[in-house]
């Protein structure tokens, strides 16, 4: 691949970045980039979650330094994501996820609606029961199935979720997503890197763009607030949700 698609895929992976580590879904601006450069897209996705690890570790890292990280549900649902997205990593090596991508992108609309008429949602800390939280991480461990598979839109269903089933503010559930997807963007990554679907030199270039992109939307997210994480949060996941749907459409 050519010098100036290099630089020019690390320039979206820093832009994907600084979206991403507020609302998630930086997936789907960088695998589709990366498929027009012209890369086999078993390779793209393996290359993107090498990306992913730096954007979540380094946004991981900045969310950590404020203290706006909860160890509850944070561990539990690492622990319940890995073997999902191990799973997820194997399937992506052998089928396509155009299903998957109509159910996100639905998905996506429905939570983007339901915010946008919820002022309050992820604006305090709520108190769940335990059966909520039981359920809350069984249905995230067969959701990190998804995450190894493709990301894209992994960690938006997240968020969600851990304020609406873990009763987490938004600002906590966009921070402790960023560890969970961390961890299990790992798991993922040795399944592709065994099966050699990982482009070395365009992951070295978007991963530096990504690194530095997840440090500054962490940094955004936690100066905006609870507010302004809510309209940037809608905002973003509605447009993702289009070009998804419109993606499939096509």
């Amino acid at each position: 691949m050519s010098p100036g698609r290099v630089v020019a895929l690390a320039a979206v992976a820093f832009v994907a970045a600084v979206i991403g580590a507020i609302t998630g879904g930086n997936s789907l601006l960088t695998v589709p980039a990366m498929l027009l450069a012209g890369m086999d897209a078993q390779v793209a996705v393996g290359t993107n979650m090498i990306a992913v690890v730096a954007l979540t570790g380094s946004a991981w890292a900045r969310f950590a330094r404020e203290k706006v990280v909860p160890r509850h549900p944070t561990w539990g649902l690492v622990l319940t994501g890995i073997p999902g997205s191990v799973a997820g990593a194997f399937v992506a090596l052998h089928v396509g996820e155009q299903v998957l991508r109509t159910i996100i992108s639905v998905a996506m609309l429905a939570m983007a609606l339901f915010i946008a008429l919820s002022p309050q949602f992820g604006a305090e800390r709520q108190a769940r029961s335990a059966g909520v939280k039981a359920f809350g991480y069984v249905a995230m461990a067969v959701w990190a199935v998804y995450g190894g598979l493709f990301s894209g839109g992994y960690t938006t269903v997240l968020t969600f979720a851990c304020v609406a089933l873990f009763g987490t503010t938004l600002v906590e559930a966009v921070g402790l997503t960023k560890i969970v997807n961390f961890v299990g963007s790992i798991a993922a990554c040795v399944v592709f890197v065994a099966g050699r679907r990982v482009d070395w030199t365009i992951a070295a270039a978007m991963s530096a763009g990504a690194l530095f992109g997840g440090w500054l939307g962490a940094h955004l997210a936690i100066r905006s607030g609870t507010v302004w994480v809510r309209r940037i949060f809608v905002l973003m996941v509605a447009a993702l949700a289009v070009k998804l749907l419109i993606g499939v459409l096509r």
